[in-house]
């Protein structure tokens, strides 16, 4: 099972990476981030299609585009300058709510 949670790690980071290379891309205008973005894309799903096997698919999606979402606001203030609202940061807090809920929701099998 660790197993699987880290290849899920793995999913969530080369998604991230893959939008923020999409943005730096600027429209697929500048070929090396774009070419980066199609590589993160295809790790980030084959990836997940390995984490698949093991983990159940509500709670790998839900963490995956949870914490991938989560992580790209804060890149995106961080690289970007993208303000970070009140409601914003109450978002990011309800994703990661909601993520654990989910996982204890499973129960020990």
């Amino acid at each position: 099972m660790t197993r699987a949670w880290l290849l899920l790690t793995v999913t969530v980071l080369a998604e991230v990476a893959a939008t923020l290379l999409l943005k730096a891309s600027d429209g697929f205008s500048h070929w090396w981030p774009s070419l980066g973005a199609v590589a993160g894309y295809l790790t980030a799903v084959v990836v997940l299609a390995r984490v698949l096997t093991t983990l159940p698919a509500s709670l790998a999606y839900i963490v995956w585009t949870g914490a991938g979402s989560a992580l790209v606001v804060l890149a995106g203030a961080v690289l970007y300058d993208q303000v970070l609202t009140p409601p914003v940061l109450a978002g990011i807090v309800l994703v990661v709510c909601g993520v654990i809920v989910l996982n204890l929701g499973r129960g020990t099998s």
